[in-house]
């Protein structure tokens, strides 16, 4: 990049339009001069403004920038023209400002109004780049080939800036670099890394304290028997091989790294074992079981025998209590067949009284059919003589009252047409009440709008530099986040540690109630087993016979025959039972294993906060009598009060922009609300006019009417039309009467007929049933009605006598038939003591508790050894995996990021930057060593020299050439540090042009220290910057020093007085 003209106007101490011809100076070094506060630096400033939207010392904003000594009417902005690889390009930019308005408000004082920040860029073909601020600040750096940061360490170096890459700490230039040469992918390598080993790791360690847990559960299985003595190959087990097992497993499960093969070997013998005892066990289950089996079957036998002879006895009571009841039942079988021929009689009996009683109901409804059509006769004679006197009424007031209703009409037509002008008056009189207020409104809205436009003016003078408050409210705001964010990282992952831990006592808990389900489900499968094998048994005694040889044994003689089992389970029950057991098994499994993944995550967790507190300890150590927890809520509550500052900030930030906007609708208002006055005026004048005319023909109208208002003649209206609706209706209703009266007169003569018919039936009827009736009694045995009637009985008492001989007969019949049978059963029979029976079935009972209980407890045990197994198997197969691949990464992460004990701490993205580093001391060298004629140099510090606390790897040492000693860059004085960081940014500024082809640094500014020489520093420096400074680059320097303006032939004079400053060139 190369300049060619600069434009300030009304920018910093520059009050006017400012231009600034670079092509006058062709090639070489020219300095910018003049005294202090005259405006040199801001030169730098404009430039820096138009290609990057800020200062060249980063210390003031764009928008601060516009110049106090500049009119209202003057415009502030920049406008930069420059050459990138001989193709030109211009830049216009200007700042948010408030600029004179041009209008005025109403009393006549000036309004400002806001400009908005532009940028334009003007491309090599004369186009105008297309894009939105952001985007054409993009495009521009893409065209330079530097961000800002970039260009103020590179080719423009404020004040301020010159030593910052000489004296920075390590820590610091890696930052620097990190930006310049985009060395962040090899930062992010190393993280990558980091993550892959610690991820390993954790996984290693799950892995581990899987199989320590694994191991934990081991237990050695023993069997012990209360009294008795066990078979041969029991006593056979001596203790001290128990114990020797139990001894050596300890020692090997203490072990922070298993060994695989000697766990092997012993808990295979150790599994052996068990299986051994467990076999013995449940022989002496299936012992245990066949004696209470037979104990069972004894007492249910005896049992059944004890209850037959209840069962006699209760018999033989209820047969002696039957034999009082038979003289009943004699009774009610000879009062059951009188009771049914009265039922008979008693039939017909109902058919003749319900005929009578119909007959007795027609003759009443007869005689009131006469009375009623009596009666109607006579009203239909008086509704005849009622409607000929109506009919005569309405003849003679309908034509009267016809002819007044009709001029009372058109009195009301006469009304309506005055009420018409009535309403256009009332209109006339609301439009002028409104034009009044709103002239008076009017007024009031105008003398606000004016009063808001002065507190508007005096509000923003009051705020105008908000915007820089705010931006320094935010970049405090935000580094306090990044803090709390990085303490509550161990924070968050020690909550969740906690919830492990929660969660892994809850697993446990589940874990051991399926334990004991499963135990029960276990022991009621075993147990309905052994009783459907001992079944098998008498299923098969069903089909022996004497001399013939027994299917399982072979012999001809049959003993003791096996007997079957009233409740011996069947073969369904039994795959059941085993199905249960089975599911309790594999949710117990399940249950287990999530308890050991719950405890392999919180120990997980564990390491991940010890961890992080490791990589906290520093900053922690830190904070001076508090620790991180205190120092979280501490930046809390900063944190708390910088946002509230902010919005404060904001909110009159957006009460800013928003008066701002409101200033020239302020204006438009006025303005409108002006024009409406006159509007008003004019309307109000006519509408008083009309109201004038309206008025006189109203008054005429009024006194032409013969009623006074028109609601007097409505009344009289509706009167009239009352009257003539009454006398019409008065003779339609008389009428509609005698034509309903005539109608029930026919309907009365043709019911009157139906019943006397009737009535002479039914008389013919009762007659009949007479006869019927005293025939039947006669039949059925009866001497008269009364002997009849003494023998009926109700269907409830016929049912209920009927239903006592039945149940009678039928329990007198069963117990006849029991007694037989018991006899039968009974004969050479007695009772027997089932109470002995009982004592021995609870012995033998306990006895198979306690062996079962054993079995279960040697056969989990087992299942649980087993399981353990193959787990274990399975964790060092894992194990052996993840070693190979954490010895990999493990290294590979220690390399990169610098943590391999006993070097220094270099990392990779510190490791690149450091070939850029020593190609950069190289370059500067060559400037350094002309400078100082060979007194020293700078060289990169050697890694052995690196100290193994914080980052290091771009350290920076003097060697002396003369003394062969090396020191501290940070030793040399103010004019061999100045020298010595000019070198380092001219070398910075080659090395970045070659190894970013694409940049070209054709120019280079110098706001800094040559005050700090020597005449001989001096000169040497500017020698090395003539020689820099050839025909294809351009080196400008700011500077008060009076020596320069001799040495250097080509200068820009700046001046300044209290009009603001001013330039011009001296060549």
């Amino acid at each position: 990049m190369r300049p060619v003209k600069l434009i300030m106007s009304a920018f910093g101490s520059y009050a006017g339009k400012t231009e600034i011809d670079f092509t006058e100076i062709p090639n070489g070094l020219f300095l910018i001069t003049g005294d202090t506060g005259a405006g040199k630096t801001t030169v730098f400033d404009a430039i820096t403004y138009a290609l990057y939207d800020r200062t060249s010392g980063g210390t003031r904003d764009g928008n601060m920038m516009r110049s106090q000594y500049a009119g209202e009417e003057t415009s502030t902005y920049v406008e930069y023209t420059f050459l990138y690889q001989k193709k030109e390009y211009k830049i216009r930019r200007n700042p948010e400002y408030l600029r004179l308005g041009k209008r005025r408000y109403a009393d006549g004082s000036p309004r400002y109004v806001k400009e908005t920040p532009k940028v334009e860029l003007t491309l090599p073909d004369g186009s105008i780049f297309k894009g939105k601020k952001r985007e054409t600040d993009q495009k521009i750096s893409e065209i330079i080939g530097l961000d800002a940061d970039q260009f103020t360490q590179i080719s423009m170096i404020a004040q301020g800036e010159f030593l910052k890459l000489l004296l920075a700490e390590s820590r610091e230039r890696k930052k620097i670099f990190s930006r310049i040469f985009q060395t962040r992918f090899y930062y992010r390598i190393q993280e990558e890394l980091k993550k892959q080993a610690v991820q390993l790791y954790v996984k290693l360690e799950q892995n581990l304290q899987e199989m320590k847990l694994e191991m934990a559960r081991v237990e050695y299985p023993s069997y012990k028997k209360d009294g008795g003595v066990w078979p041969e190959e029991v006593q056979l087990e001596k203790c001290t091989e128990e114990n020797e097992l139990i001894k050596q497993w300890k020692v090997i499960a203490g072990q922070d790294i298993p060994d695989r093969e000697r766990i092997s070997v012993i808990l295979k013998e150790i599994i052996d074992q068990g299986n051994r005892w467990e076999k013995v066990c449940k022989k002496e289950s299936s012992r245990a079981q066949t004696v209470l089996e037979d104990k069972n079957r004894l007492l249910k036998e005896a049992e059944l025998l004890n209850q037959l002879f209840d069962s006699y006895e209760r018999v033989l009571s209820r047969l002696e209590e039957k034999m009082p009841e038979k003289a009943k039942y004699e009774f009610l079988t000879g009062r059951i067949q009188t009771g049914k021929k009265a039922g008979r009689v008693l039939q017909e009996e109902k058919r003749y009284l319900e005929e009578e009683k119909r007959l007795t109901e027609l003759e009443v409804q007869e005689r009131s059919l006469q009375k009623e059509l009596q009666e109607c006769r006579k009203q239909l004679q008086e509704l005849t003589d009622k409607q000929k006197e109506a009919g005569r009424e309405k003849t003679e007031k309908e034509t009267v009252l016809t002819e007044k209703k009709v001029r009372i009409q058109d009195a009301i037509l006469q009304y309506q047409s005055m009420n018409a002008k009535k309403e256009e008056l009332d209109k006339i009189t609301k439009e002028i009440k409104n034009y009044l207020n709103q002239s008076e409104t009017i007024l009031q809205k105008k003398e606000i709008l004016q009063n808001n436009q002065k507190e508007i003016l005096t509000f923003l003078k009051k705020y105008e530099k908000i915007e820089t408050c705010i931006n320094e409210c935010r970049n405090q705001k935000k580094h306090i986040e990044e803090q709390i964010r990085h303490y509550e990282d161990l924070d968050h992952q020690e909550e969740r540690k906690e919830e492990l831990k929660e969660d892994c006592e809850r697993a446990k808990k589940e874990a051991d109630r399926e334990q004991k389900n499963y135990e029960n489900a276990w022991a009621e499968y075993e147990m309905k087993y052994h009783k459907f094998l001992n079944e098998q048994a008498g299923i098969l005694a069903l089909n022996l016979e004497d001399g013939q040889p027994c299917p399982v044994c072979g012999s001809r003689e049959h003993p003791q025959i096996a007997a079957l089992s009233d409740e011996a389970p069947t073969q369904a029950e039994v795959e059941l039972a085993k199905a249960e057991r089975d599911k309790k098994e594999k949710i117990r499994d399940i249950k287990t294993e999530a308890f050991r993944k719950c405890l392999a995550g919180y120990q997980a967790a564990q390491e991940i906060c010890l961890t992080l507190q490791k990589n906290i300890k520093d900053e922690a150590e830190d904070i001076t009598g508090i620790g991180w927890k205190e120092k979280i809520q501490s930046l809390k509550r900063t944190l708390m009060e910088t946002e509230k500052r902010l919005k404060q900030l904001e909110e009159i930030f957006e009460r800013c922009r928003t008066l701002k906007e409101n200033q020239e609708q302020i204006a438009d208002q006025i303005e409108k609300l002006e024009e409406k006055e006159r509007k008003t005026s004019q309307s109000l004048t006519e509408s008083k006019l009309m109201y004038t005319k309206l008025e006189a023909e109203y008054q005429a109208m009024e006194e032409k009417l013969p009623y006074k208002t028109m609601e007097e003649a409505e009344e009289h209206l509706r009167e009239i039309t009352g009257k003539l609706e009454l006398v019409r209706n008065n003779y339609e209703t008389v009428t509609r009467s005698l034509t309903e009266k005539q109608n029930k007169e026919k309907e009365l003569e043709g019911q009157q007929k139906t019943v006397s018919a009737s009535v002479v039936q039914s008389q013919e009827e009762v007659q009949k049933k007479i006869r019927s009736y005293k025939q039947i009694i006669k039949e059925q045995g009866f001497e008269d009605e009364e002997s009849y009637h003494s023998q009926c009985m109700t269907e409830r008492e016929l049912e209920e006598a009927e239903q006592w001989i039945g149940a009678y007969q039928k329990e007198l019949q069963e117990l006849e038939a029991n007694r037989t049978l018991l006899e039968q059963q009974l004969e050479g029979k007695e009772r027997k003591d089932t109470e002995q029976i009982a004592r021995e079935i609870k012995e033998a009972s306990g006895e198979l508790e306690e062996i079962r209980k054993e079995y279960m407890k040697l056969h989990n045990t087992n299942e649980r050894n087993r399981e353990i197994r193959d787990n274990l198997k399975r964790n060092f197969e894992k194990n052996s995996g993840l070693q190979k691949q954490y010895e990999i990464v493990g290294n590979l992460s220690k390399t990169a990021n610098g943590n391999l004990s006993g070097s220094a701490k270099l990392d990779f993205e510190t490791y690149i930057q450091r070939q850029y580093f020593r190609q950069i001391i190289r370059a500067a060298n060559k400037r350094l060593v002309r400078m100082t004629s060979g007194e020293f140099i700078m060289q990169c510090r050697d890694v052995e020299k690196l100290g193994s606390q914080g980052q290091a790897g771009l350290d920076l040492d003097v060697y002396h050439m003369a003394t062969d000693t090396v020191r501290d860059v940070k030793t040399l004085s103010g004019g061999e540090s100045f020298m010595a960081a000019l070198s380092m940014a001219l070398g910075l500024s080659d090395i970045v042009q070659n190894t970013a082809g694409a940049i070209h640094l054709d120019t280079m500014f110098i706001d800094e220290g040559f005050g700090s020489l020597d005449d001989v520093s001096r000169d040497q420096a500017i020698r090395v910057l003539n020689d820099l400074a050839d025909k294809d680059r351009l080196i400008g320097i700011i500077s008060h020093v009076n020596e320069l303006k001799e040495q250097i032939d080509h200068k820009l004079v700046v001046k300044k007085n209290e009009k603001g400053s001013s330039v011009s060139w001296s060549l």
